[in-house]
């Protein structure tokens, strides 16, 4: 018997899921020539592992249920393709790899009532209970005396694997590739964004029409829009009831609709001069008092005129040349003064510069996010004195802009520092968030490509995946974004567009 089960191990480890990779870079002869090897590759994995079920369910150990006879095979297959194994008993509880007995039950899965029927499961798209992944199920059940008495079952990560077929696949720039199942669930795709979103739900109209072509038959060739035009060739897998498609980014790019660009050149062009105007307000509030500085409260009225006249600014203050805050209007924030703030970034590059600064975003006191607007101060003897901030809560200042500016409703603008700081959002949650950093955005490897497109470039224009407003379904995004500047400190206003016809 241990002779037999070494063979059988043998068995398991040879021909492993990766062995059947296809021609080195076959996409340079174009998607054609290409799609038929790739959706032999793909099919290789899930039939290859369905297969490798089958023969250990056909073992004495599965067959009488020895979870620990049955784990030493489950792990030679773990090795060569990462997932979830599992032995899962008729009443739905079940062992896994990684948990041994997992005191979890899968009795309400849709596929559960079908494999202890005596039917394979292949492809069952499925976000794994034990590791919270997205997975293709793929099962096999044990069959004693016509009677099924377990099943076993890998939930291949997609994550893991999208990413390796990404390299074997080695698609030169202009091209995609995806896997779509029978109901137009995206299995696998080049950008693991687009994993289980569904292209007859959530694509442009004509990926969907496209698509619900495409999955009456075998295989052809489709055309969509998705930002850019894109040919493609499709072939069902043979043993799954999946397309693979390898689709080609052609030059002739659709551009962003019209009035797109003209509402962000609009809405880019006011806030530009709203901040010009408020810079140069402060500017001119500075020089007219320059000659009575010093005298009487004269550096308070300069607050209070400045104020008055912008009516947009939180508030106007006096840092002294130590970097303590000295005076502040309006009155109700005078609690605030004598505070020594010499330590934010802006207020110790006055310090140090004597020039005029507009802060990164930072938390206020109050808990909203916002920048701080300063100019030096000197007497007339062009001593320095400090400097005078104006203190801008950016959404605050932008909202009335919005609303002015013509932006379809149907559209999206936020505004982001290029170190990822999200200075406004039309979604007052995201605000203040690090586009780079924060959880909230780890997982949408899109969005992250286009925030360092954005942070890298003053213009442009491209796309992402990430949630749609107000809902948890992932959406599509085309995007054009310009700048805004002000000593030497950028926003970059960008402008989101669903890409549907």
């Amino acid at each position: 018997m241990k002779t037999i089960k070494s063979l059988l191990l043998a068995l398991l480890m040879a021909g492993t899921v990766w062995a059947a990779k296809p021609a080195d870079n076959p996409v340079t002869a174009g998607p054609e020539t290409a799609v038929s090897p790739a959706a032999h590759y793909v099919n290789s994995i899930f039939t290859s592992t369905l297969a490798k079920l089958e023969l250990i369910a056909a073992t004495p150990e599965a067959r009488r249920g020895d979870w620990e006879g049955i784990k030493g095979y489950l792990k030679q297959l773990e090795t060569g393709l990462p997932g979830a194994y599992f032995f899962v008993l008729p009443d739905g509880n079940y062992y896994s790899v990684a948990l041994d007995y997992t005191n979890l039950n899968l009795s309400d899965r849709a596929y559960f009532r079908s494999l202890f029927a005596g039917r394979q499961v292949k492809g069952f798209p499925i976000h794994s209970r034990s590791s919270g992944k997205k997975s293709a199920l793929m099962a096999a059940p044990i069959v004693v005396d016509n009677k099924v008495v377990g099943a076993l079952g890998a939930s291949v990560f997609l994550d893991e694997l999208h990413a390796k077929l990404n390299r074997d696949f080695a698609l030169p720039p202009g091209y995609t590739w995806f896997v779509l199942d029978a109901t137009g669930n995206t299995i696998l795709h080049k950008d693991g964004d687009f994993i289980f979103m569904n292209a007859l739900k959530q694509g442009s109209n004509s990926l969907r029409q496209a698509t619900a072509e495409a999955l009456k038959k075998e295989s052809g060739t489709m055309q969509y829009e998705l930002g850019e035009i894109r040919r493609a060739h499709y072939q069902k897998l043979s043993g799954m009831e999946w397309w693979m498609v390898l689709a080609r980014l052609e030059d002739e790019a659709a551009t962003p609709p019209l009035k797109l660009k003209l509402s962000l050149d609009r809405f880019v062009a006011d806030l530009q001069n709203r901040l010009n105007r408020i810079d140069d307000s402060l500017a001119k509030h500075i020089g007219q008092s320059r000659q009575r500085i010093g005298q009487g409260d004269e550096i308070r009225k300069l607050l209070a005129d400045f104020i008055n006249e912008n009516p947009d600014v939180v508030d106007a203050s006096f840092v002294d040349a130590r970097g303590i805050l000295r005076q502040i209007e309006p009155g109700e924030y005078k609690n605030l003064e004598n505070a020594d703030i010499s330590t934010r970034d802006h207020v110790a590059a006055m310090l140090k510069t004597r020039e005029p600064v507009l802060s990164g975003g930072f938390k206020a006191f109050e808990g909203f996010l916002a920048v701080d607007l300063a100019h030096p101060l000197h007497d007339a003897r062009k001593n320095f004195l400090g400097s005078i901030s104006a203190f801008i809560r950016p959404e605050l200042l932008i909202d009335p802009l919005l609303r002015k500016s013509l932006v379809p409703e149907d559209y999206e603008l936020w505004i982001m520092q290029p170190d990822g700081m999200i200075i406004f959002d039309q979604d007052r949650e995201e605000i203040g968030r690090m586009l780079f950093s924060d959880p909230l955005y780890a997982e949408y490897t899109s969005l992250l490509e286009a925030g360092r497109k954005i942070a890298a470039a003053p213009s442009g224009k491209g796309s992402y995946v990430y949630l749609a407003p107000g809902s948890r379904e992932k959406a599509i995004k085309n995007i054009v974004w310009q700048t805004v500047r002000l000593h030497g400190r950028e926003w970059r206003a960008v402008l989101a567009y669903r890409p549907y016809e």
